[in-house]
């Protein structure tokens, strides 16, 4: 576990930093000078030593902790970067628009509450006018771990922010410019956006369902036609919902779909019938046309998997587990809300697969690869730090990459299995990752790490 420390006033006039001789791995003993960091504040300190001070604690001039605005009732770890000190993680969580909403929310943050001990420095909650944008300042609550209450405060800007509200494409621009990859944002890409993503990666094309963006009815005859079977999916649909399945019979058309937790077909005796359909269903035009994979390899249900990936306090992606998802007998989804259940992976890779222990380890492995890669892709034009990646396993046991959801993956398809170490790495993940950004990855040594 990293050493913790208190932070003390000093009586001195001048900006200056101060340790117990023992506390020789912060500081190079020779350092006359240095620079500590406060979130996006700084200020230049002269370093002494102090014989007297213990050595949990670091003495600051009451310059330095008023200049840094710090508050000194929190625990903080220290790390150094190019020979400065970031005192913290201080890690910034943007609530609302409103500071009278603010005011409302902020004692209900009860996951954050419990995350504290995970994140020791600092974590203001506040809303966006609550920013002073021309002196760099925040009025907002801090969580106080000894009080357990959130208390309002004036702060500098924060290390990295992590958004929990909906923000004007004005607002968000403005903190993508100030923060870069440290505004941790909700990112929704509809699906023709990802495959485009995707595919741009050669090794992930052999693996990726071929894909076309719906522009008029027609466009689903030429697609029947080509591969009698298609999907037809909204650009930004959930959960399996509105999703429809058009199959070329040897003497007529047919479209399936769920809708109340209920199998449904329509038999149209004629490409007019066809079309007319399609012309009343899909008049947004926000579809994709998809080719079909046979994914029926138990009769009747459809089966696939969710991958849990999250990036961890390296920055690195980190697959957290795997579930096996069936759908219900004749349904074209396997989502739990459309009725579906959740299975054991292994269970699945060992019997409906019929696969040895080894060959479903390799098959689980190579599954791993290509999910980490696609998530990877991904996070080239966004900065996401966690993904439900669904994938499947056709008949001929070849790994098909259905979708990437990084908006909101449910937790709770691991929570069936009783999957409590899944979910809790899910929960922690942002904090872990708002650590790393903040300039305390897990793979450096902290200074006063034991």
């Amino acid at each position: 576990m990293d050493k913790v420390f208190k932070l003390i006033p000093i009586s001195e006039d001048s900006p200056c930093l101060m340790l117990h001789p023992n506390q020789s791995e912060l500081l190079d003993e020779t350092m006359i000078k240095t620079t500590i960091h406060f979130g996006l504040q700084k200020i230049e300190v002269t370093c002494k030593q102090l014989a007297t001070i213990k050595e949990n604690e670091i003495g600051l001039s009451n310059t330095v902790i008023e200049n840094l605005k710090l508050p000194l009732e929190v625990d903080y770890d220290v790390s150094i970067q190019n020979g400065e000190i970031i005192i913290g993680p201080f890690i910034g969580v943007l609530m609302t628009n409103s500071r009278a909403k603010l005011k409302k929310k902020v004692n209900k943050l009860k996951q954050i509450s419990k995350q504290y001990r995970l994140v020791r420095g600092v974590v203001v909650a506040f809303s966006w006018e609550g920013i002073d944008q021309n002196n760099s300042k925040i009025i907002g609550y801090i969580y106080n771990p000894s009080s357990k209450k959130w208390e309002e405060g004036t702060f500098p800007f924060p290390a990295v922010i992590i958004e929990r509200t909906t923000l004007s494409t004005k607002r968000k621009k403005y903190f993508k410019k100030l923060y870069g990859s440290r505004f941790i944002h909700s990112l929704s890409i509809n699906k023709w956006k990802m495959y485009q993503r995707l595919r741009s990666n050669q090794h992930l094309i052999p693996h990726l369902p071929k894909t076309f963006l719906y522009k008029k009815p027609n466009d689903i005859l030429k697609y029947l036609k080509t591969f009698r079977t298609i999907y037809v999916k909204p650009l930004s649909g959930l959960q399996g919902i509105g999703i429809e399945k058009f199959i070329t019979e040897p003497d007529h058309y047919c479209v399936k779909y769920r809708s109340n937790q209920k199998n449904k077909i329509i038999h149209f005796s004629s490409e007019n019938e066809l079309l007319d359909y399609v012309k009343s269903k899909f008049k947004s035009k926000k579809f994709i046309i998809q080719q079909q994979i046979d994914l029926e390899i138990e009769k009747n249900h459809s089966i696939d998997f969710r991958i849990a990936l999250i990036k961890n306090q390296s920055g690195k992606w980190e697959d957290v587990g795997i579930v096996g998802k069936k759908g219900v007998k004749g349904s074209i989804v396997s989502n739990l809300e459309n009725g579906g259940k959740v299975i054991r992976a292994q269970t699945l890779l060992l019997t409906s697969f019929n696969l040895s222990e080894d060959e479903a380890l390799s098959i689980r492995q190579k599954m791993y690869k290509i999910a980490i890669k696609a998530a990877e892709e991904i996070d080239k034009y966004e900065n996401i730090y966690k993904s439900g990646v669904d994938i499947a396993i056709d008949r001929h046991h070849h790994i098909w990459l259905i979708e990437l959801n990084n908006r909101n993956p449910s937790k709770n398809i691991f929570l069936y299995l009783g999957d409590y170490d899944t979910v809790s790495k899910l929960q922690n993940a942002i904090i872990f990752y708002a650590k790393y950004l903040a300039g305390f990855p897990k793979e450096t040594e902290n200074m006063g790490s034991n």
